[in-house]
């Protein structure tokens, strides 16, 4: 295993305070104020975005660092906190980002799951996640969509 880079080390610790903080504020505020609000604290859409590319060697660095510090953090964050963290990271990093909610049953049982795309390909789960769960498609730019406001749609 590679040590981390000072920058990598600092996502690490970034991500480690977040993330529990990103769990207070859902289960104190809920899902689409706690989106919002990570949404206002991020820097402006304005600024110029990465190259596409780039964009993608960033996501990679940062969603390993947010699974890091999920992993091996005092906090135990489930898939919609990771995600959250992520994408607020990557707008830190100008990296446009997208936060996907699905669902799907599975052998009678409900189960819902978040993940982040750049670019249209998911950055912190596998590639045929999209197959899986039945992503809700909403105003892409903005996570705080309400659910009943977007409509699944089969891939």
């Amino acid at each position: 295993m590679r040590r981390l880079s000072y920058l990598e080390g600092c996502l690490v610790l970034a991500a480690a305070a977040m993330l529990p903080l990103v769990g207070l504020s859902l289960y104190l505020l809920g899902y689409r104020r706690t989106a919002a609000f990570l949404t206002r604290t991020a820097p402006s859409a304005v600024r110029q975005p990465r190259p596409g590319s780039d964009a993608l060697a960033v996501a990679a660095t940062v969603r390993r660092c947010v699974r890091i510090a999920a992993q091996w953090g005092p906090y135990r964050a489930t898939c919609l906190r990771q995600s959250l963290v992520l994408r607020w990271l990557l707008q830190w990093a100008r990296v446009p980002a997208v936060l996907r909610l699905g669902v799907r049953r599975h052998s009678g049982e409900f189960s819902a799951h978040a993940w982040v795309e750049v670019a249209g390909r998911p950055v912190n789960d596998s590639a045929d996640v999209a197959t899986r769960f039945l992503p809700f498609y909403g105003t892409e730019s903005d996570p705080a969509v309400r659910l009943s406001e977007s409509r699944p749609v089969r891939p």
